[in-house]
């Protein structure tokens, strides 16, 4: 194996075990993929210019055909997860965000078959896609790289034993636990019983305005009813509006009921949500690590690419100044063409 890989995957493992939970590992496992892809292809001598330094026919036509090919497959995808999605989960806006990036890809096709295809003699055209591909390729990179990794981390066991269990809260209707929130509390349980019966479960969750009461009572309510769990063994944080004051007013609860004994903590969320709410866990110094319920498959690619904007948010201004920097460059190259 190349050296150079065998270094970069021990970094990205040095990372990972030392903590898991951080943003740069995924943009670590990122630029990892992109380094072992591009040797695969400059392997591949279908690919490869020959003597005279000119590249076979096929290698052409891969290259140029692949961009909008994908991005065709992609568009289709895209729109007919959003149809279903409206189907089973109703008009509303949030359920048209995967059809937005659909549009996107859609249109990068068209404007990629008219640069590339056409003859355009105005180098404008070619500076402004390129621009446009810049800043789609790197939410493109960033997206593929936090799936990625999201997976991984969704998949990782976990090799200690909870003294606390933290369910986190989705949202009511009215005073009744939704399907969503409900596998959040079934897995919260199933995890309280391959431990024994020994963690203690917090739910987690305030009252919003349209709620009759808080998430936290209707999740014990839900578990005591459906899964007969001691109300002893529950613990409810009710003032929490978000995953983040979720963890941090969770923390407050353990480290009191603890009086002063070292713990160790899981949260339980859906599987789409882990990765994100394990950010929030070591933002707010809380030791612990998460485990994914399972979500309805044709809801997990809107899920998560709420879930990727989210983390976009978090960390705006690193990518902020990226996208200055790209705009930047990109002027100075349409200057020296005025």
């Amino acid at each position: 194996m190349n050296t150079t890989i065998v270094l970069a995957i021990t970094i990205f493992l040095l990372l990972y075990i030392t903590e898991k939970r951080r943003f740069f590992n995924a943009v670590v496992l990122g630029f990892l993929g992109l380094y072992m892809l591009s040797t695969i292809i400059s392997h591949y001598p279908l690919l490869l210019p020959n003597e005279q330094g000119i590249m076979s026919k096929m290698g052409i036509v891969i290259i140029l055909g692949s961009f909008p090919s994908m991005m065709f497959i992609l568009s289709i995808a895209t729109f007919f997860n959003s149809k279903v999605l409206l189907e089973k989960e109703g008009r509303k806006v949030r359920n048209l965000l995967l059809a937005v990036f659909g549009l996107v890809f859609f249109i990068m096709m068209i404007w990629y078959v008219f640069v590339i295809f056409t003859n355009i003699e105005h180098e404008i055209w070619h500076i402004l896609f390129f621009y446009a591909f810049l800043i789609f390729g790197y939410t493109m990179f960033l997206y593929t790289s936090v799936m990625a990794y999201a997976t991984i981390y969704l998949f990782t066991p976990i090799f200690y034993e909870p003294n606390y269990i933290i369910a986190l809260g989705s949202g009511l209707i009215g005073d009744k636990v939704p399907p969503l929130l409900a596998s959040r509390l079934d897995e919260a349980v199933k995890q309280y019983k391959k431990y024994g019966e020994r963690p203690y479960i917090i739910v987690s969750g305030g009252q919003g305005s349209d709620e009759k009461v808080s998430e936290a009572y209707a999740m014990k309510k839900y578990i005591v009813d459906v899964h007969q769990i001691p109300t002893q063994k529950i613990l409810m944080e009710d003032q929490s509006t978000n995953t983040e004051q979720n963890l941090a007013f969770s923390k407050e609860i353990m480290d009191k009921h603890a009086q002063g004994k070292k713990y160790r903590s899981l949260f339980v969320t859906n599987n789409f949500h882990v990765f994100r709410a394990s950010i929030y866990a070591k933002k707010a110094r809380l030791d612990a690590q998460g485990v994914g319920s399972k979500t309805a498959l044709y809801y997990l690619p809107n899920a998560f690419t709420r879930e990727f904007i989210g983390l976009l948010e978090m960390y705006k201004w690193i990518h902020v100044t990226i996208f200055l920097f790209i705009t930047l460059f990109i002027g100075l190259i349409l200057r020296s063409y005025v």
